[in-house]
């Protein structure tokens, strides 16, 4: 039987241990979609999943990580797709209890699948991923919500992560004029290339401690949380919004109502996971292929090849990720079933 390459994560011991493994269909969970997988991601959360940080990834038995894939179909029992489609799959359970998006083939439910939009090939569509979905959806929430660049300043938190800049780069495009607020002081040239107008130090937006501190921000993304959103919050001006996307300091919570009473600000919660309707998340992409795309994508996100996967997961808990690094899993045009490629027999999850 043919086999290909994947990275999995087995629990030993109750710890993770990360391998590249030779697998083959039978190993790979059930799915209505065979997907020739082009290329992944890694995110914070496949970080987390591979150096055993929370609960993350199942542990009953092995697991094909990473939570985002683009590729082409090879097969389907789903009449949505057919053989030859170019397909975008993020969130949902996918590299997590579902197989994802580490291997050469992966095999997922049909109503996870998104066509790829006209206007994103493969690699852009990663570049994006479950951050560029993420920072899609704070546009569209705040937009919606009511705010226009007119209003003031756009203030984004953790500006140089993943979600971060492609946020940057996104409300920049919408007009607005970004604060990008960001720990990394060498990375200033950085963000103002991607489209912020104004660098802001972590220390400058913490030092006022104040409830309710001198206004600096129309609105705001959070992709930090904890202190970070007592801070946004009491810097926004009357009427501001704020769109929380993030939790990397902590999810707890040290704050006051005066922001909310006192200057009748907005919060709006922004999750890309299951509970983002299908229909909004076809919208969203194809948001991304048009008025939100990125005009710097080049430059936030940058590919590596599979084999490197293991060695770059640590980078994410030293603080040394900037933007979006993309996965070359099998990035040359994948072969049509019955070219060498895999038996691709269906099951039915």
């Amino acid at each position: 039987m043919t086999t290909f390459k994947a990275y999995r994560v087995h629990t030993v011991g109750g710890k993770p241990v990360c391998k590249f493994e030779r697998l083959t269909m039978d190993d790979l969970d059930r799915g209505d979609v065979v997907i020739k997988t082009a290329y992944s991601a890694i995110t914070y959360k496949d970080a987390m999943a591979a150096r055993g940080v929370g609960k993350n990834v199942r542990t009953d038995r092995p697991c094909v990580t990473g939570v985002d894939l683009s590729g082409v179909v090879v097969s389907s029992v789903d009449p949505r797709f057919r053989e030859g489609d170019k397909v975008v799959v993020t969130n949902y359970k996918l590299g997590v209890n579902q197989d994802g998006g580490y291997a050469d083939y992966a095999r997922v439910p049909g109503d996870w699948v998104v066509p790829l939009p006209d206007g994103l090939d493969l690699y852009e569509a990663m570049g994006l991923g479950t951050s560029g979905l993420t920072a899609a959806l704070a546009v569209d929430r705040l937009e919606k919500a009511g705010l226009t660049p007119e209003d003031g300043v756009m203030g984004i938190s953790g500006a140089t992560g993943g979600v971060g800049s492609l946020a940057v780069d996104m409300f920049a495009k919408r007009g607005f004029e970004v604060a990008a607020i960001s720990g990394k002081a060498e990375q200033e040239q950085f963000l103002k290339k991607i489209g912020a107008k104004k660098i802001i130090s972590r220390q400058e937006l913490l030092a006022d401690k104040a409830p309710l501190a001198p206004p600096m921000f129309a609105g705001a993304l959070d992709n930090v949380g904890g202190v970070f959103f007592d801070r946004l919050a009491a810097r926004l001006q009357p009427y501001g919004k704020l769109a929380v996307a993030g939790m990397a300091v902590g999810a707890e919570l040290n704050t006051t109502v005066l922001p909310w009473v006192l200057r009748a600000i907005d919060v709006l919660g922004i999750n890309v996971s299951r509970q983002l309707h299908m229909d909004e998340r076809k919208r969203l992409w194809k948001r991304m292929a048009t008025d939100l795309k990125p005009n710097h994508l080049a430059e936030i996100s940058r590919p590596i090849p599979f084999e490197e996967l293991d060695e770059v997961m640590d980078q994410f808990f030293n603080v040394t990720v900037v933007g979006r690094i993309v996965v070359e899993v099998g990035s040359k045009a994948p072969k049509p079933a019955g070219q060498n490629a895999p038996a691709l027999e269906q099951q039915r999850g």
